[in-house]
């Protein structure tokens, strides 16, 4: 499943990547699609719904950079809360098989 997620993230970026491109980061600045470079795929879906990429005209879309950014902060904080449990618990299972070997 990790290696999954990773590619969706790495097409998300790929897209953000032709949105800036393409200049298309307002809505005074937003293109179609087919101009943009953009597959209307997982990625893209994926973005639309967290209004990363929003539609400001009929066939006519732009990146939302405020959108985007707080959408990365909160993957890297997840990504620090999960290490961290993850470190955690591997403590807590040192120091338990520590304290139950014979000394």
């Amino acid at each position: 499943m990790g290696a999954i997620a990773a590619i969706i993230i790495r097409r998300e970026k790929d897209v953000v990547a032709l949105f800036r491109q393409a200049k298309a980061v307002s809505p005074e600045t937003a293109q179609p699609l087919s101009r943009v470079g953009a597959s209307d795929d997982v990625a893209l879906k994926r973005l639309r719904r967290r209004a990363v990429v929003r539609e400001a005209a009929p066939d006519r879309f732009y990146l939302d950079e405020p959108s985007w950014t707080a959408l990365t902060t909160l993957r890297r904080r997840m990504t620090l809360v999960v290490f961290g449990l993850a470190l955690a618990i591997l403590a807590i299972l040192a120091v338990a098989t520590w304290r139950s070997q014979p000394h």
